[in-house]
């Protein structure tokens, strides 16, 4: 290698230019691996930026479908406990129109009853009338 430079004529000042221009190539090539090591980076971070957002609406959407499963379960549970209710306040509703009904036989039985304790009485003032003589 000592033989291609000595066969180079050497100027004053040409080292100096030369390393001048290898430190520019340099720097250039530097700030070209600055460049693109700085587009990788924000590539890197734009694809795990848009993971993040996609795993949390993912989530997010999740979360919304567990709330709508259980707010529909909800409303099922309200549904069936306001039959029951309903059911309830028939049946209150049936007992009560017996209870009645029964209240009213019983008043028709005393009634009834107090009927049939007068009519016998009746009979038996008209015995009581009669002559024991004509009984006999």
């Amino acid at each position: 290698s000592s033989g291609i430079n000595a066969e180079w004529p050497l100027r004053p000042g040409m080292d100096e230019c030369v390393n001048k221009r290898i430190k520019e190539e340099m720097e250039k090539k530097d700030a070209a691996i600055d460049v693109e090591v700085c587009r990788r980076v924000d590539n890197a971070k734009q694809v795990l930026e848009r993971q993040m957002k996609e795993e949390l609406q993912a989530k997010k959407d999740e979360m919304e479908r567990e709330m709508a499963e259980q707010e529909e379960e909800h409303l099922k549970e309200i549904q069936s406990l306001q039959s029951i209710v309903e059911e309830l306040k028939r049946d209150q509703e049936e007992a009560k129109l017996r209870l009645d009904e029964e209240r009213l036989e019983v008043v028709d039985a005393k009634r009834r009853i107090e009927e049939e304790r007068q009519a016998l009485e009746k009979e038996l003032k008209k015995k009581e009338k009669v002559p024991t003589a004509t009984l006999r």
